[in-house]
């Protein structure tokens, strides 16, 4: 008997998801063997990009933030901006996000524990950024 094309539709997304896993799984194997190669042969980053490494570093400079998320594959996130991919797709998969917390960050940290201290830092960078603001409006007004 031939398929609905729901049934055909559902075949797809379950083969595309599969296939999504199946990549993930072979980047993480690619990504751990490049690594282990780089350390036993001592390669580095001038060696893979040349003199112009000072160039890539000056763009990169901007964010000086330490990552506080990773994966174990890799991947890392500092915990600003939207997520990226491969946090997305393993929250979706039903993973938690303080099992991802990296390096000197506690879960602790990573919990909404600490969200009233964030919001009372939040409340008071708003009133700064307010009376600068009105300051701003004063002195304008009256230099007219």
């Amino acid at each position: 008997m031939a398929q609905t094309y729901a049934q055909l539709q559902d075949q797809i997304a379950k083969l595309q998801a599969e296939a999504e896993s199946i990549r993930h799984a072979e980047l993480a194997a690619v990504i751990a063997k490049l690594r282990s190669e780089i350390a036993s042969h001592g390669i580095t980053p001038q060696d893979l990009f040349g003199k112009d490494l000072g160039k890539l570093r000056k763009r990169s400079s901007k964010s000086t933030a330490q990552a506080k998320y990773a994966d174990g594959a890799g991947n890392f996130w500092v915990g600003r901006g939207p997520r990226p991919k491969w946090l997305r797709d393993a929250l979706a998969a039903g993973k938690r996000l303080e099992e991802f917390v990296f390096g000197g960050h506690t879960a602790k940290s990573a919990s909404s524990s600490s969200a009233p201290a964030r919001k009372s830092a939040v409340r008071k960078v708003s009133a700064k950024k307010a009376a600068a603001k009105t300051a701003a409006k004063k002195k304008a007004s009256s230099t007219k």
